[in-house]
């Protein structure tokens, strides 16, 4: 990343710990959950006859019920239409929150309807959304709208949260929903001085919302009136519903008193920190806060603060810092942070005991081309970061632009470097189509890497500035595949298979067609939208020897067949074939199971990836 981007991404994040406005990823907090125990229904308050544990669920995307395995650690709800709008159906949980971080696994089958309510009384919607072009506040990850029958028709629901991008998968695989909730805020006497505030909604991997205000409960809730507190319910009156992971961590405020906090003042330009001697001491004082504006020349000086903090209970803390310039902290009289970079942000853990802790911040900068600044923020499990310094300590600066590329009437075809699974991959062909059906390809192994559907490619890292880091990333909600070679020929292993690229060809609409060679074997790989836009029909076509080789389909820890053409690969995905005169094998894989096709005779085969 180059200087300046790193520069931004910085003080962006700096100024979202300063307002509050925080994120797990920016405000790097912890979170310790608690799972909800699916062993048996105890969790819940006299749990209806619709709700059951299974030990798992599956179906296909057509289907619009769940067929259930017998057993334990899947919550289901057997939705009926005798139950239909009757609050009764409803779930809900003996666990009371507040503050709240909730995640959990879901699977819905083909139109279904649900939701959970924060409190009972805030609803992020759950609905088979697949597909959909134009939201609503119906649609999934949705904050639903707040009802008023008194308002005038058209007018009565307010207030609702549709998401601007469509995360949601196919029926009857599982998706990811996570929810950070800041509960409404009352007064001694019982006076709402603080609304309902939904941090974060993050479906799939997407952030649908961020720091949305809820004045008050949505239709439907179990409760009308708003508390300090409250239960989950999980919408059963409506729709089919499986869950699993289900995982929360309740959050408290946290604040950390400061006392006989002092700071020495050094101008000049000084190249070490052993350069802050006694002798060049400017001013010394007494601070309020860390505060980068209490040197005169904030781009020649030293700052060394020292001072004493309070801790109420012994555990692990987190000690966060972010400059613009040289830094160093130490706790207890132990250095636990050095920064020798120009800019940039670090964070440690340390054990500490209850009561008084001492810590010497030391801040130096000799440079005039970046802004000036210190943050320092101490944090702990399931709490904001409390910032010990003053707002006027971080610098303001604009966040760098986003740079989107979205085909419009033909394919865009992008080479770039990507992240798979936690590596840069350098040989990466992402191909974005006009249907809003996109994947990447890492042309070493001639594999679809990932798959995802709506805003194609943010290549800011790629095209912004130096653009050093010469990576895109997806814009939609993302489905990894196994990112191996589609080839498999007889007596080489998986892990080894090598498919030399050879280029591509393009169509009349420019949709292209890779080339790729095995040994002797050529292949030509064209993958485009699956009928009713899907997903993506892949059709491999081969020249030369066809003999002791096997196209590979999908690989994951569990396949299973739903039908002789239709196959879900760890409930993420599907894989269809395209005609029933092959039936595919299930074979056990160096990391799983593995889904193939001998090639016999064949000398092409398609299938479609859906998800």
């Amino acid at each position: 990343m180059n200087r300046i981007s790193r520069l931004r991404m910085t003080l962006c994040a700096s100024l979202a710990l300063a307002c509050g406005l925080t994120d797990t990823a920016t405000a790097q907090q912890r979170f310790v959950t608690t799972p909800i125990d699916l062993t048996s229904m105890n969790a819940f308050v006299s749990p209806a006859p619709n709700w059951t544990l299974a030990a798992g669920v599956n179906g296909s995307f057509e289907d619009a019920s769940l067929k259930i395995d017998k057993g334990t650690g899947v919550l289901v709800n057997q939705f009926n239409p005798k139950i239909q709008f009757k609050p009764e159906a409803n779930l809900v949980s003996k666990l009371e929150h507040g503050d709240l971080f909730l995640s959990l696994d879901f699977m819905m089958p083909k139109g279904s309807n649900a939701g959970i309510y924060l409190q009972g009384r805030y609803e992020v919607q759950l609905f088979d959304s697949w597909k959909s072009s134009v939201l609503h506040v119906a649609d999934c990850g949705s904050i639903y709208e707040r009802w008023d029958d008194s308002r005038p028709e058209g007018k009565k629901g307010f207030e609702g949260h549709a998401p601007d991008v469509n995360a949601s998968f196919a029926p009857n695989l599982w998706q990811h929903l996570e929810i950070q909730f800041q509960a409404p805020r009352f007064s001694s006497d019982g006076k709402k001085i603080s609304p309902a505030r939904f941090i974060k909604v993050t479906l799939n991997g997407v952030i649908l919302h961020e720091n949305v205000i809820v004045n008050g409960p949505t239709r439907s809730s179990a409760f009308q009136d708003e508390k300090a507190s409250g239960p989950l319910v999980i919408q059963g009156d409506h729709g089919p519903l499986a869950m699993r992971n289900i995982n929360y961590a309740l959050l408290n405020d946290f604040k950390v008193e400061l006392t006989d906090l002092q700071y020495v003042y050094y101008e000049g330009k000084f190249n070490s920190f052993a350069d802050l001697t006694e002798e060049r001491v400017t001013r010394r004082g007494k601070a309020n806060a860390v505060d980068v504006t209490l040197a005169d020349n904030i781009n020649a000086a030293g700052l060394i603060f020292t001072g004493k903090f309070q801790i109420a209970e012994q555990r692990p803390y987190q000690f966060i810092v972010q400059r613009w310039g040289h830094l160093s902290l130490s706790v207890d009289g132990k250095e636990v942070i050095r920064q020798h970079d120009l800019f940039g942000e670090e964070s440690v853990w340390i054990d500490l005991a209850k009561g008084e802790h001492t810590f010497v911040l030391t801040y130096m900068k000799n440079y005039s081309w970046a802004p000036s600044g210190i943050g320092f923020l101490i944090g702990t499990a399931n709490a904001r970061p409390f910032a010990m310094h003053a707002e006027a300590s971080i610098p303001v600066i604009p966040p760098e632009p986003l740079i989107a590329i979205e085909p419009q009437r033909e394919p865009e075809i992008i080479r770039s470097f990507m992240f798979y699974k936690g590596k840069k991959k350098t040989h990466v062909l992402s191909v974005g189509l006009p249907e809003g059906i996109n994947y990447a390809l890492n042309l070493d192994q001639g594999a679809i890497m990932k798959v995802w559907r709506g805003p194609f490619l943010n290549a800011t890292d790629m095209w912004y500035e130096r653009g050093e880091p010469q990576t895109s990333a997806p814009m939609g909600a993302v489905v990894d595949l196994s990112g191996k070679a589609p080839i498999w020929p007889d007596g080489v292993s998986r892990d080894s298979v090598a498919m030399a690229y050879e280029g591509y060809t393009l169509d009349g609409a420019r949709i292209p067609t890779f080339m790729y060679s095995v040994g002797s074997l050529h292949v030509a790989d064209l993958i485009k939208p699956a009928s009713g836009n899907d997903g993506l029909t892949r059709t491999l076509t081969f020249s030369g020897p066809s003999a002791n080789a096997t196209v590979v389909l999908g690989e994951g820890s569990k396949i299973t067949k739903i039908d002789k053409r239709l196959y879900v690969i760890d409930q993420r995905y599907y894989i269809r074939l395209a005609d029933d005169r092959s039936e595919a094998q299930i074979v056990s894989g160096s990391s799983g199971q593995v889904l193939i096709l001998p090639l016999k005779s064949a000398m092409s085969i398609s299938y479609s990836i859906i998800w």
